[in-house]
């Protein structure tokens, strides 16, 4: 695509959602396009720029991800030694599973860990303290079961370069990683003075027909080496460069050998709603021409996207500054795929086996992930299952055969979503239900 049509086509996009700004870079046959449109701020002139920073959400994952490879390559860790080795707060552990906790299987989100376990205080930094809490939590699988997202997790493996590096995440990170591959650093909850400018972030009301309003960014501190990083889609593309091994210093920051492990897909991480599988750090994601890797980030205001492909060589990201950033990406990649760029996107297909229409009540109980708890219940005599939370939420849900459910929203006109219940292999009861890459464990039947 030109140069020109491919910055209409971006600017056309951001109108369609409402995105107020956002920056695209892409990479292919050694050649880099960076392109920005719109503002940092709905109703400022202040433009966006191929400098500004947008915060992250959980690609920082990958950064902190590339982190322990490093330390992995340098022989101060080992994928699969448990955690414990590294950090004294889990030898308290009120759930003898955290024994089985390892380094691979935090990074592929199959330790069992609840998703998003916060401390009291939100300004409370200390990772020591948040590991020494989420040990008093419990297990919602046996570690390397199965797959289910977690911001935890993340938390937990920068405490563990904290151990080993003596430095703080930020400063092993800014280190070790940013500066290396040039990027100036920016923690959304660090100092601000001389930083490099940060795009506000935006909600866009449901339906169209009303403007972008700026929102504040929530993070607690203690989550920053799961969601604490802002940068450009430039320095993206830079850290998808290592990982392509195009970089110039990609021997020395990451090896070959860490490289690919990394892109290794995980047989227990199914990563169903969420991507198409998961290796330790990236996502993968299909595509016609076979799966890249990557990661998605969404904030309170905002999103980030990066992919990239080892044949190819090729690399996308883009960051936005709206809650509308995920539609406009998956508009984008549909684009990208007309133009001849196969980007890789994560598409759930509609379920396959016949609705099930009886034995319901198996999938009757209560399903808890850390501090979010789910109901679900027969209704209409048995013939069907309704769901709910405590936000209010209430679908029914129609299972299929494979244990694959759609749930369409009887409060609100969105569109359905999809989740599925996960049984114990030797007895056929109902453990768990996935929803959004999230398991819930089953705490009662109903």
């Amino acid at each position: 695509m030109e140069a020109h049509l491919a910055a209409d086509r971006l600017r056309e996009l951001a109108h369609d959602h409402s995105v107020p700004g956002a920056q695209l870079t892409i990479q292919q046959a050694g050649r880099r396009r960076s392109l920005c449109t719109g503002v940092a701020r709905a109703g400022t002139a202040e433009p966006v720029t191929g400098e500004m920073a947008f915060a992250y959400g959980s690609v920082t994952k990958i950064f902190t991800a590339t982190l322990v490879a490093q330390l992995v390559s340098e022989g101060d860790l080992e994928w699969d030694d448990p955690v414990g080795e590294y950090v004294a707060e889990f030898d308290g552990a009120v759930d003898e599973a955290f024994s089985s906790v390892t380094l691979r299987r935090l990074l592929g989100h199959t330790a069992g860990l609840v998703a998003d376990h916060e401390l009291d205080d939100v300004e409370e930094s200390s990772l020591v303290r948040y590991t020494a809490s989420l040990a008093t939590t419990r297990t919602l699988h046996e570690p390397g079961h199965c797959f289910s997202y977690s911001n935890s997790g993340y938390n937990i493996l920068g405490r563990v370069i904290e151990a080993v590096t003596d430095m703080k995440w930020q400063a092993a990170l800014e280190n070790r990683v940013l500066r290396p591959l040039g990027i100036d650093p920016v923690f959304v909850n660090g100092p601000s003075a001389g930083q490099r400018p940060l795009a506000d972030g935006h909600a866009v009301p449901p339906g169209g027909g009303q403007p972008a309003r700026p929102v504040g960014l929530f993070l607690p501190h203690s989550w920053a080496p799961a969601s604490g990083l802002a940068g450009s889609a430039d320095d993206l593309a830079d850290l998808a460069a290592l990982h392509l091994g195009v970089h110039p210093d990609s021997g020395a920051l990451l090896p070959e050998e860490q490289r690919a492990e990394m892109a290794g897909r995980l047989p227990a991480a199914d990563a169903f709603g969420m991507a198409d599988g998961w290796g330790m750090g990236p996502a993968h994601y299909a595509s016609p021409a076979g799966h890249w890797l990557g990661h998605d980030g969404t904030v309170d205001g905002g999103t980030a996207h990066v992919r990239w492909h080892s044949a190819s060589g090729t690399a996308v990201a883009l960051t936005t500054n709206a809650t509308t950033g995920t539609r406009m990406w998956a508009d984008l990649v549909d684009v990208l795929r007309e133009q001849g760029i196969p980007v890789g996107d994560h598409r759930p297909g509609t379920p396959a086996a016949p609705a099930l229409s009886s034995g319901l009540g198996r999938f009757a109980g209560d399903y808890r992930n850390g501090d979010t708890s789910f109901a679900v219940r027969t209704h209409h005599d048995g013939a069907t299952l309704r769901l709910t939370d405590a936000t209010g939420l209430t679908a029914d849900l129609t299972v299929h055969a494979d244990l694959v459910f759609t749930a369409r929203r009887t409060d609100t006109g969105t569109a359905p979503f999809s989740g599925r219940f996960v049984t114990d292999p030797a007895t056929g009861d109902v453990t768990l239900m996935q929803l959004g890459g999230r398991s819930a464990r089953r705490t009662t039947a109903a």
